[in-house]
């Protein structure tokens, strides 16, 4: 079994484990507490994602990262500890795009297409009763499970050239709108910031972040 086997089976696991440990604390209370004061949500996302490149090095200094676009949608589950407190998870999935060029050359436009799996792990503050407005913050992990690179009509699987682990956080403000008193619809612009750098072993710097909107529906148990 060769290293890069190794090492995608050791961070398989790990986001196997990650996911297990973040499920088990926010739906074994779920049982415990007879479904007491937790929202169900699914939603949909769209927007832009782009690249913070900074340059280390002279190799680096050509190197330039175009916007793209993003896409997605989740399951959320939140608990909250009281009217205006609580916690938010769950699983999403996202599909992101971007454009590296470098330098003038034609030739070495490359274009960047990825599916994650995005994880957060987010407080609330709530404010209102009927209309609510919540601002989540906390931290996020997106694991790219699929990378493709692909230049004019060639293409292959990018997924050894970057870091498919990332770790970063994450500000969402959401209006949620009543339909009554258990359901609810919001809509909200959600930023996210990663710490990891995108592309593995360079001398230069590269910093994933993006900015969405969020639609969907909250349903209450409460």
């Amino acid at each position: 079994m060769t290293f890069e086997k190794i090492k995608q089976n050791v961070n398989r696991f790990l986001f196997t484990t990650l996911l297990i440990i973040i499920s088990a604390l926010l739906y074994i209370p779920v049982f415990a507490q007879g479904y007491q004061n937790y929202i169900f949500c699914f939603s949909i996302s769209g927007g832009m994602n782009d690249v913070w490149h900074i340059s280390g090095s002279e190799e680096g200094e050509s190197v330039k990262w175009k916007p793209g676009i993003i896409a997605g949608a989740g399951l959320i589950l939140e608990n909250m500890f009281s009217p205006t407190f609580g916690i938010h998870s769950g699983l999403s999935y996202l599909y992101h795009q971007t454009k590296l060029e470098f330098g003038d050359t034609p030739d070495a436009k490359i274009i960047s297409k990825n599916h994650s799996i995005v994880i957060p792990l987010y407080l609330i503050s709530s404010f209102g009763s009927k209309l609510r407005v919540d601002i989540l913050y906390g931290l996020n992990y997106m694991h790219i499970f699929h990378n493709t690179m692909s230049n004019n009509n060639n293409s292959t699987t990018g997924t050894r050239y970057i870091n498919y682990n990332q770790f970063g956080c994450g500000l969402q403000l959401r209006l949620a709108i009543p339909f009554d008193r258990f359901t609810y619809f919001y809509i909200g612009p959600h930023g996210q910031f990663y710490f990891s750098n995108v592309v593995e072993s360079t001398r230069w710097r590269d910093y994933l972040y993006t900015i969405q909107l969020n639609l969907g529906m909250l349903f209450k148990t409460f």
